[in-house]
């Protein structure tokens, strides 16, 4: 399993894609890379059940309906670092995806090292794994760091099977059974080193109407941008507190420079990424000009 790359990094060698919007990697339906041997599928837990979907299935019915969602939108500043250099940035070496903390700590270079130790003090316990992704970009100004821009919450619950099929797409997020469920969803803690990309971040809580489920986060983007909630962008250095009903989004640089950023997932969920999801981990995203 390939959970970290280690690698050189330099603003010329950085990896750049045509900024789409459909962030493949995001939950959208763009097509994905397949991987090099189908992993078995992990077992089900509470946390990703598709309750809602699963009820249109019992209950054969093909028309999705709406409900009034309601995001808490919790995010809290929990731990401020030093702003690092560039120079360390640029040189910390590795970058993970669904690496198990232990072993992260253990490949990590000295920045991430020292981010993940005073991320470890925030772990609240009580799920099955926690999880680190990181990435160390360099961006030119009004470069992306994903490959979308809308509004979302992380751990959102997909399902790609038939039962999607059936109501006439490829996948599905169930968003009431997100919102609604008893299970606990995943928490998150998430470090920016720097301020000239920071994701954004609702601060107050958010109702509106919403399809029980949605193919992908466009309806869910618009609606929230038509509310305008008060929003701010994640100081650098800091480390912040959310979880899977925290709206949030990614926003374009503003200036060219280097870029650490490291998530720490708490989640039930067992994760084994393939080869072809950490190989892209790195990029940025590009208007065309």
């Amino acid at each position: 399993m390939t959970t970290y790359l280690r690698q050189a990094r330099t603003s010329a060698s950085q990896q750049v894609a045509p900024f789409t919007g459909e962030g493949a990697y995001h939950g959208s339906t763009r097509p994905r890379v397949e991987p090099l041997r189908e992993a078995p599928a992990p077992p089900l837990v509470d946390e990703l059940r598709p309750r809602t979907l699963e009820q249109y299935a019992a209950e054969g019915r093909r028309d999705i309906a709406e409900f009034e969602a309601v995001f808490p939108n919790h995010h809290a500043v929990v731990e401020t670092l030093p702003i690092p250099t560039q120079e360390a940035i640029q040189s910390d070496g590795v970058s993970f995806c669904w690496c198990p903390i232990d072993d992260a700590i253990r490949e990590a270079g000295p920045l991430t090292r020292s981010v993940l130790e005073a991320m470890r003090a925030h772990v609240g316990g009580g799920k099955r794994h926690v999880y680190i992704d990181s990435k160390i970009q360099y961006f030119a100004p009004g470069d992306v760091p994903v490959d979308s821009q809308h509004w979302h919450v992380d751990g959102s619950i997909v399902a790609r099977d038939e039962r999607a099929r059936r109501l006439g797409h490829a996948l599905l997020h169930d968003m009431r059974a997100r919102l609604q469920a008893p299970a606990l969803g995943p928490r998150y803690l998430a470090y920016q080193s720097s301020g000239h990309c920071a994701t954004l971040f609702a601060t107050a809580p958010v109702t509106l109407t919403l399809p029980e489920l949605i193919p992908n986060f466009d309806e869910l983007d618009r609606r929230v941008r038509a509310l305008a909630p008060p929003a701010v962008a994640q100081p650098p250095g800091s480390i912040v507190r959310f979880d899977g009903l925290s709206l949030h989004r990614a926003v374009a640089a503003t200036d060219a420079g280097w870029r650490l950023w490291v998530r720490c997932v708490e989640t039930d969920r067992m994760v084994t990424p393939d080869a072809s999801i950490i190989a892209c981990y790195g990029k940025v995203y590009r208007t065309p000009t």
